[in-house]
């Protein structure tokens, strides 16, 4: 399965090139390890090979070096599958990174899987905690939708609202629906 990660590396006309990482959300080291001379975050060996029980010892970056999608405007860049994803990270031009934690905003089964937030994070204890308190809170939310008390928009609002709140001035927050 892997703990999977985007990479949206900004281009020098405004656009970006978006990149994966299998394991790219493991602890957030990505962002300490995409540099000017490691743009790809190194790598390593990856073990076995794909089907067999053979040892494949090729070296492979981090991050694909094929990008998965080029030349996206940031709205585009950052709409991807949110449940499928574990952490989101911008590299700018001067090769500053930040990292974000992807928060999906379905109430159902059946909702929009590109509704949610990307909420700047500081480390993986700050991960932790963030992705703790937008469980509970979107639990609260989703038995709020299956009592009829709200309906999906007026969830996804809600929980707009609370992200926004619980942010405050301290985290860069990038909404989409």
């Amino acid at each position: 399965m892997g703990h999977r990660a985007l990479v949206a590396y900004e281009r020098p006309d405004g656009r970006y090139d978006r990149g994966y990482a299998q394991w790219g959300a493991t602890d957030l080291s990505l962002r300490h390890r995409i540099t000017a001379e490691t743009p790809f975050a190194g790598g390593g060996r990856n073990g076995r090979a794909n089907g067999t029980d053979e040892r494949d010892e090729r070296w492979r970056p981090t991050i694909d070096p094929t990008p998965q999608a080029t030349a996206l405007t940031f709205e585009d860049a950052v709409r991807f599958d949110y449940r499928a994803i574990e952490a989101f990270f911008v590299v700018s031009l001067s090769w500053d990174v930040t990292a974000f934690l992807p928060l999906w905003f379905g109430t159902t089964i059946d909702a929009k899987s590109d509704a949610g937030a990307l909420v700047e994070v500081h480390g993986e204890a700050d991960m932790r905690d963030a992705r703790r308190w937008f469980r509970a809170t979107r639990a609260v939310v989703r038995d709020m939708v299956g009592g009829d008390v709200l309906d999906a928009d007026d969830a996804i609002d809600y929980l707009d609202s609370r992200v926004i709140e619980w942010a405050g001035d301290r985290r860069e927050v990038v909404f989409t629906r």
